[in-house]
C-alpha cells in the first residue's frame, strides 16, 4: 500500500506465521495496545474465522474497533482514499460494497459485452 498510496503513520501492520514459535495472541495484544483507546480501528484480516480474524474478534467489544475479513486489493485502496466523516460504519459498508462490484469472472463478463457490442 505505500508504494500506491504513500506511507502512512497511522497504519499499522501485522506478519502472521513468517516465524516459528511466535505466540499470534500476542502479537495482536501488543499491536493493539499501540493504539490509543479513543482512537478507531479498522482490522483488515484475510479469511473470515481463520486464526488471525479469531484472535482479532476478541476485540470486537473495544470501543470504535472495526473488524473486515476476505479483504481485496480495491477495499483497501478504498478505505486508505475515504475521508471518515465521523460514520467509520457507513464508510466501511460503502467500501464493502464498491468492492464486491470489482470482483469479476472476466470470461463471462467480456463475453458478455462483446455480445452486447454486436447486438447494436
Amino acid at each position: 500500500m505505500e508504494l500506491i498510496l504513500g506511507k502512512r503513520s497511522n497504519v499499522w501492520t501485522l506478519c502472521a506465521y513468517v516465524e516459528e514459535d511466535v505466540d499470534l495472541s500476542q502479537q495482536v495484544d501488543m499491536l493493539i495496545a499501540q493504539i490509543p483507546p479513543e482512537d478507531e480501528i479498522i482490522a483488515l484480516t484475510d479469511i473470515f474465522a481463520g486464526s488471525v480474524n479469531n484472535e482479532f474478534i476478541r476485540y470486537l467489544s473495544r470501543a470504535n474497533f472495526h473488524l473486515l475479513a476476505g479483504i481485496n486489493l480495491p477495499l483497501v485502496i478504498d478505505l486508505f482514499m475515504s475521508e471518515i466523516d465521523g460514520n467509520t460504519t457507513h464508510t466501511i459498508i460503502t467500501a464493502l460494497e464498491d468492492s464486491k462490484e470489482n470482483i469479476q469472472y472476466c470470461n463471462q463478463t467480456i463475453t458478455s459485452a462483446m455480445q452486447s457490442d454486436k447486438d447494436f
